[in-house]
Parts: C-alpha cells; structure tokens; sequence
C-alpha cells in the first residue's frame, strides 16, 4: 500500500498538468505536517496522534458561494493491486481528522497562510492516483463498500475525491485545451461558466471564474470564451456522458436552454470526453436535437441554432 512517486512531485505535476486549466492555484508549501490538537485523535496504535499530513493545499474562489475554497489534499498514488476498500477508508479517516483539526488550526492557518478577514471553507481532497494504469475497476464501487457511519465524520466537514478514471478524464481535458488553444480554436482567455439559478447566483466577475470541484465532477463541465482565431465567441461543453440514449441528450439540451446558452448566435461545441462513448452517439444527438426543436413548434430560428451545436469526442491522453 505504499505510495511509489514522491508526493512533491505529484503536487509539483498536477499544479502544471491539470489543476491550472481549472484556474485552480496551489500553496507552496508542500509535504508538511500540522501540529494535532484533538486528544480524541488516534493514529497506529491506538496512540495519539501529534501532527496530521498535508501534502498540497490548493484554492479558488467559489463562484456560487461567494468563499474561498481550500482543500487540504492527500495525494495517493497506488499500483493496481493497492487500491482496496481498506485502503480507502484509511486514507478517508485520516483526511477527516486532519480536516476536523485544521479548521481550529491556528498552526495551519499560519502554514497556509491564510487572510482570516475573508470568507474562507476548508475541505479535504483525496486524490487516488494509480501509478501503473493497470486499475480497470469501478472506483467509485470499491468506496460504496465503505462503511461510512464506522468514519468519524465532524458536523459540517466536507470531503470530495478524484479516482483513477475521473483523473485520466482530467487530464485529457487539460491537453484537449492546450491542442484548443494551439489550433486558435480557443482563446487563452477563457471562464468557467455559472448560470444564475433558482436558489443560486453567481457572485464576483463573470469572468477568470474556476472550475469548482463539483464542477469537475459533474455530467458536463462548460466553458465561456471570446472570439478566436478560427472560432467565434461562445461556450465549450465538456460533457461526461456515453449519449446511450435520446433521452439522455434531450435532457442535456434543454439544460443548455435554461442556461440562457441558446438564446444568441454564440457558438456551442460539445466535446464528449467518456472513454465508452456509445456506438449511436452521434445519431442519438441528431435525434435529440429533432425531438428538442419539435417540441419549440419547429420554431426554424431554434431549429438553426440547434443544427450550429456540433458534437465531437476528445482524444483520450
């Protein structure tokens, strides 16, 4: 179960090979530890803990929320064989603890330098490398089988995590925005897009906006840009889905509609970025997008705005 690649690598890779597409930004301070606070902590042993580990802390400002989000992260990098069930929850009881201590850290506040006089949220990021690429399991199948309620999770305390699939996802993303961009296809300046919603709504500049964790692990993942060289202003969907069904792209369609996104003559651009992309994708979309313009009454600007929507599969790096 032991970790291959130094993590300061790992940080140091992920920083310039993914994160930075997302507009995320990283703490320099990498590999530390922070003094533990909690006697109710216990580490191997049954001893008390006296530090908890932090391998990078990486933050952006929420766009919904208004706050600066830290995520305190444990970088994994597992061979195949080493990424079990256990393994996971040890590595979720650990990161729980090091958040629950962190929050009334004044040693990580001073670590991570953090401005106490804005708004600010701490979470905990597991990120689980597979460093052999020969994992092909379901991850998510191997944390289902974790007993949560046996984790000591404080009130309040928020985890997120990235698996092997979900990171190889990522960073075709990233290099799908380097060949973008080098192609002119994509500005160099561009945002993540935030629709205002019925309960939420976007604070701050509309754009230089992150990409939210939930974001990155959401169905699809869209992009607001200027004009290029080769492409017109608009949005770039990244859409993480196989298009098995009609249905399935209806539906995404008329998000996109209640997005205000089909409302002008900005382009949209729909990347598929599912390594199992289903065999009738593509006609799937087509027929979606009849279905959608009947029920606008065959309105023939929506039909025209409808066939400009092109849809294109990444190349899985």
């Amino acid at each position: 179960m032991s970790e291959t690649v130094n993590v300061g690598e790992i940080a140091n890779k992920l920083s310039k090979d993914i994160f930075r597409h997302f507009k995320w930004k990283s703490h320099p301070v990498k590999d530390e530890n922070f003094k533990c606070h909690n006697k109710e902590h216990k580490g191997t042993g049954d001893k008390p803990k006296l530090t908890h580990p932090g391998d990078v802390v990486f933050f952006y400002d929420d766009p919904y929320l208004g706050t600066k989000i830290y995520l305190h992260t444990d970088l994994k990098s597992y061979g195949e064989k080493s990424i079990t069930s256990t393994a996971l929850r040890n590595a979720f009881k650990s990161l729980c603890m090091a958040i629950e201590c962190a929050k009334e850290s004044d040693d990580w506040r001073t670590k991570y330098s953090i401005d106490e006089s804005e708004d600010y949220e701490i979470r905990g990021f597991l990120f689980c490398h597979n460093h052999d690429n020969g994992y092909e399991k379901d991850f998510y199948e191997a944390i289902d089988r974790i007993n949560l309620q046996n984790i000591n999770i404080a009130k309040n305390t928020y985890i997120h995590f990235l698996g092997p699939h979900d990171i190889q996802r990522l960073y075709s993303i990233g290099n799908d925005l380097i060949r973008l961009k080098d192609a002119e296809e994509l500005p160099k300046k561009y945002t993540f897009y935030y629709p205002d919603l019925v309960m939420w709504r976007r604070h701050g500049d509309v754009w230089d906006q992150p990409a939210t964790i939930e974001a990155l692990t959401s169905p699809y993942l869209i992009i607001k840009h200027g004009k290029a060289e080769e492409t017109e202003p608009g949005y770039l969907v990244y859409y993480n889905r196989k298009g098995e069904s009609v249905e399935e792209f209806e539906y995404f369609l008329d998000s996109l509609s209640r997005f205000q996104m089909l409302d002008s003559d900005e382009v949209v651009r729909v990347r598929v970025t599912s390594k199992d992309v289903h065999e009738n994708m593509r006609s799937n979309f087509q027929a979606a997008k009849k279905k959608y313009a009947r029920s606008w009454g065959f309105d023939p600007s929506r039909e025209e705005i409808l066939e400009r929507i092109t849809l294109d599969k990444i190349t899985a790096v």
